[in-house]
């Protein structure tokens, strides 16, 4: 294992190249029986050339497959790097004790019968798994996986049907700049992507399955290939994260050295989040904290196999020539495909322009009069044969005011691509805007192979072809920007000895009373008003603020005031005073007698505005998650909220507020947008220095004003952290 410091936190990068890259391994359970799962592996593993050394372990077999069989892994007279086990969960551990015992430093465990069975006896199993991983320093994979395979080394240690033969090509057989590595929870699943790549010839380096993830995660994997440069784009199917604070640290890494993720992540509906006491924990949960994230850091969502395959391609053929712009060149022998990719183009906000007139020079001269040249441009048939695909993509690459290349062809049959061949192949290499080839036939085997070797990726989905050429605008956009802001967040917060005084002084949930203070001191600016224990000390405080007030019920107990009959607004003059004091302690005594009561807050009424509402959420483990949306009582059932990772700065802010359905509402000629960019940036900052105290802030609302009259906090709720309050220095 090896430390690294990443903005002055260290962490363990894990050393997986005996688990990867192993120069001998044994299979523990090996079969001679070809039909069974312990035989299938040892025919996929031994189909195909790997160099290294391979040992059955079996104690009912002498030999397996013409290899030598041993009894037991201490039996074996070599070095054994890897380990792949599949035999009964009750034996797995014993057996790694075993391997443990014979220097073995890694182990893959294909075996079934753990967690996955939901049974006690599963959980304790997998448990003595992860606590054997850390006494040891064993690296162990699984359990419950599918294995997975290492293209360059030729190693498979898998029973996939999908590497399953002699005669499968785990890699082209050309020279690929860049690599696609698969990394999915799911053994199945991330096979499939393998398998649906096939057709189109993508270079993997690794398809690597991780099952149930007791001890090595997807993200220590994912991180280990970044290090190594061992593949350029990630597919990855995502079930859950152990341990949410690496996605954060690997995506980061990743955007930064150009290495685009492709996930598709299951479980995406909020139905199981539990009930929160503040709307924003409630609104958050956990599918929008892992979009949060993903937005952050460029990490591309897919919707099925088929679009993440391709979405992969792109980035596999032109991710070093990422599009400057979204504007797009098309052309087209069928004038009704060229509308409809016009048509995929709008839907994806790409933009189709007329080519300029020096393009359109070039094109003209081999048109027909019943051709076009504006964009799409329409050559029929007759281009295709006397031009040729590769010269017409390139004069429309030639026009200076178009960034992408469509180009639309029938590759049912291949000869016409076999004979520009040579002619592709050089538009790949000097091209320097990306060139997209559209079927809107089914291709023909060798027109894929030819394109794929040529270095022109192969679509035969319109709208995949389109969202491609979309997200790699928008990865480059992203990450040139985020790498720019890096170093232009504001600075945290300050604890001073009296903030956290009054934060460790508060119950868990923490009143509106409370919040406000902690606001003040973090230097946010709020509505704190006075804390009245009896008719008396309300009446003054009233007289002190200057009518009208707000009555509002202060408990720990009771955190939605105004649904419990807690709040009477717009009070004025002694009587409404005393009334509404009367009234709101009459109530909260009768239908909630044992709530702990701090007081009533008398606070001054604010202003009218914008009702909007503020949070933070971090109980994910991602760190804090900033909300923004329209607020007020309703603002579960609108839920036009968008969620932001802090700190953010003022552009992140007006992207916030620009991905909401609402947005055409606020602007800066009705409301002091300015003040709320402000606002929200003080409260990122204080949310992040407060991580360690605070998992929930809910202001609910605040209030928008008119231009140089700012913002205003009308309620306020925080929810302390779990556990003791660490000390900050």
């Amino acid at each position: 294992m090896v430390w690294a410091s990443v903005e002055g936190k260290s962490h363990c990068m894990i050393d997986l190249s005996s688990l990867l890259s192993p120069k001998s391994l044994a299979v523990i359970g090996a079969s001679p029986d070809e039909g069974s799962l312990r035989g299938r592996i040892m025919r996929v593993l031994l189909c195909h050339d790997f160099k290294g050394k391979i040992y059955p372990v079996s104690r009912s077999n002498k030999e397996i497959m013409g290899k030598k069989a041993y009894a037991s892994i201490r039996d074996i007279p070599g070095p054994v790097d890897l380990a792949v086990l599949i035999i009964p969960a009750e034996y797995v551990l014993n057996t790694l004790k075993e391997c443990s015992d014979s220097n073995v430093k890694a182990a893959l465990i294909l075996s079934s019968g753990f967690a996955e069975d939901s049974t006690e006896e599963g959980d304790n199993l997998q448990k003595q798994l992860s606590d054997f991983a850390a006494s040891t320093g064993m690296i162990i994979s699984g359990p419950n996986s599918e294995g997975f395979a290492n293209t360059a080394a030729k190693l498979c240690p898998t029973f996939s049907p999908t590497v399953d033969g002699d005669d499968i090509e785990l890699t082209p057989i050309w020279n690929h700049k860049r690599r696609v590595a698969v990394i999915a929870q799911s053994g199945g699943m991330g096979f499939a992507f393998f398998d649906r790549a096939r057709p189109k010839y993508l270079p993997f380096s690794h398809v690597i399955t991780t099952g149930n993830e007791a001890c090595l995660e997807s993200l220590d994997i994912l991180e280990y290939l970044i290090n190594q440069d061992e593949a350029d784009v990630f597919l990855m199917f995502m079930e859950d994260v152990k341990t949410p604070s690496k996605l954060i640290r690997v995506a980061e890494k990743a955007l930064i050295a150009g290495k685009p993720i492709i996930v598709t992540k299951i479980g995406q509906s909020d139905a199981g989040t539990r009930a929160a006491a503040s709307h924003t924990a409630s609104l958050a949960g956990s599918y929008a904290a892992y979009r949060t994230i993903f937005e952050r850091y460029g990490i591309i969502e897919g919707a099925d196999i088929e679009e993440m395959v391709d979405i992969a391609a792109g980035f596999v053929y032109f991710g070093d020539r990422l599009p400057v712009g979204r504007r797009v060149g098309i052309f087209t022998a069928s004038g009704g495909g060229g509308g409809w990719m016009a048509d995929s183009c709008a839907a994806n906000q790409l933009q189709v322009p007329i080519l300029d007139p020096k393009a359109r020079q070039k094109i003209d001269k081999y048109l027909p009069t019943y051709g076009t040249s504006q964009n799409p441009v329409d050559g029929t048939a007759g281009i295709v044969r006397e031009v040729g695909y590769a010269n017409i993509s390139r004069m429309i690459a030639s026009a200076d005011n178009i960034d992408t290349v469509v180009t639309i062809a029938s590759t049912r049959v291949p000869h016409k691509l076999a004979e520009e061949q040579k002619l592709l192949s050089e538009l790949s290499k000097k091209t320097v805007k990306p060139i997209m080839l559209w079927s809107y036939t089914i291709p023909h085997s060798d027109s894929a192979r030819i394109l794929a070797s040529s270095g022109l990726p192969l679509f035969s989905d319109i709208r995949n072809c389109t969202r491609t050429i979309a997200v790699m605008c928008d990865y480059r956009a992203l990450r040139e920007s985020y790498i720019s802001q890096k170093n232009s967040l504001g600075a945290p917060t300050i604890f001073s000895s009296e903030l956290l005084d009054t934060i460790e002084s508060s119950p868990m949930t923490i009143t509106e009373h409370r919040s406000m203070q902690i606001l003040k001191l973090s230097g946010i600016e709020s509505n704190q008003g006075i804390l009245a224990q009896n008719i008396d000390e309300a009446l003054e405080a009233a007289a002190q603020i200057c009518e009208p007030v707000a009555l509002k019920i202060q408990s720990p107990d009771l955190p939605h005031k105004s649904s419990v009959g807690g709040v009477i607004l717009n009070v004025k003059g002694s009587k409404e005073t005393c009334d509404a004091y009367t009234k709101i302690r009459s109530t909260i005594d009768q239908t909630h007698p044992n709530a702990r009561i701090e007081g009533i807050l008398v606070q001054a009424m604010s202003e009218p505005g914008l009702e909007m509402i503020v949070g933070i959420t971090n109980k994910d483990g991602f760190g804090p998650i900033i909300m923004l949306g329209f607020g007020g009582i309703t603002v579960e059932e609108n839920r036009d909220v968008a969620f932001g990772i802090a700190p953010i700065d003022t552009e992140q802010c007006q992207s916030l507020i620009k991905s909401l359905r609402g947005s055409v509402l606020l602007n800066d000629v009705n409301y002091d947008l300015s003040s709320l960019k402000n606002f929200i940036v003080s409260l990122s900052n204080f949310a992040v220095s407060a991580s360690d105290y605070i998992q929930e802030i809910d202001l609910n609302p605040i209030l928008v004003h008119p231009p140089g009259q700012g913002v205003s906090v009308v309620d306020a709720l925080m929810i302390r952290t779990d556990g003791a309050l660490k000390t900050k220095a």
